[in-house]
């Protein structure tokens, strides 16, 4: 505005208002007067009356020039930058929409598998009461409970029968569950797999430290096993430890935080003759 100012009202003539300068103009005008002196001085009184019309206009374009551009601008502007900053405001607000969608979302993920946790827990004490009114109806004395963690319950199924003629009883666990009700059930033996399907989490759950749903790896859940309890017995089982040399059985356990290792399958009296050398009865 400044800049345009100078230029119109000294006459500099950057930015035009006028083809020539206005008492140039004027002169030019009162030159072609002609006549008698009433005759000239009638024509030179209304060329300067009606100049100071043509001066109300050429001033005022003057100002218009110096001042509506610089205005228009400034409007535009503002009407831009308001409309930038709404559809700003706008996304700020979709984003947490989003953001609070899948607060919510995780949340409730949460809750289910905080709730499926209590259940298991709830069956594996109750499998532990079966367990124990069935043994005293048998009249025989309280089983020694042997957690077996494996994701094939059949596998459980197969082997509890033979294994609880001789006193012990079998609970299936899976590797994210070991820690449920473990000092309530007081487990002694822990029979476990070496390979484990993943379960399934949500890909806005994996990297976040405050979710619930963590599976650590074999030797990581074993090692929480012995910080629980320092007597415990955890036995390895898998296809690839069959004919091992002694060296071998040894280095297998002591990878993955375990007392002793198995082939599978295994003869139930086979199991029970490990369990008694490693000294749990």
């Amino acid at each position: 505005m400044f800049a345009i100012g100078f230029d119109q009202f000294n006459d500099i003539g950057i930015i035009s208002s006028a083809n020539t300068p206005h008492d140039v103009k004027i002169k030019k005008l009162l030159a072609t007067c002609k006549g008698t002196f009433k005759e000239r001085y009638n024509c030179k009184g209304a060329i300067i009356r009606a100049s100071g019309r043509d001066s109300f206009n050429y001033w005022s374009k003057k100002v218009a020039i110096t001042f509506a551009p610089p205005l228009i601008l400034y409007i535009s502007f503002q009407l831009w930058l308001l409309r930038v900053e709404s559809d700003e405001e706008k996304e700020r607000r979709e984003r947490r929409l989003v953001r609070l969608k899948k607060k919510r979302e995780q949340q409730e993920r949460a809750a289910a598998e905080e709730g499926r946790r209590r259940r298991v827990a709830a069956l594996r004490r109750q499998a532990v009461n079966q367990a124990n009114q069935l043994a005293r109806r048998e009249e025989k004395k309280a089983p020694l409970n042997i957690m077996v963690v494996t994701q094939d319950e059949h596998y459980v199924e197969f082997i509890q029968p033979m294994m609880w003629e001789d006193g012990y009883n079998l609970i299936q666990s899976d590797l994210g569950d070991v820690f449920l009700s473990y000092r309530e059930i007081n487990f002694h033996v822990i029979l476990t797999d070496i390979e484990f399907v993943a379960p399934e989490i949500h890909p806005d759950d994996v990297n976040d430290p405050e979710f619930s749903v963590k599976v650590m790896n074999l030797k990581e859940t074993n090692d929480g096993l012995r910080a629980r309890k320092k007597l415990v017995r955890i036995i390895a089982t898998d296809a690839k430890f069959k004919e091992l040399p002694a060296q071998e059985f040894i280095k297998s356990a002591t990878e993955i935080g375990a007392d002793a290792v198995i082939e599978k399958p295994f003869e139930p009296t086979k199991l029970i003759a490990l369990i008694e050398q490693l000294g749990v009865s």
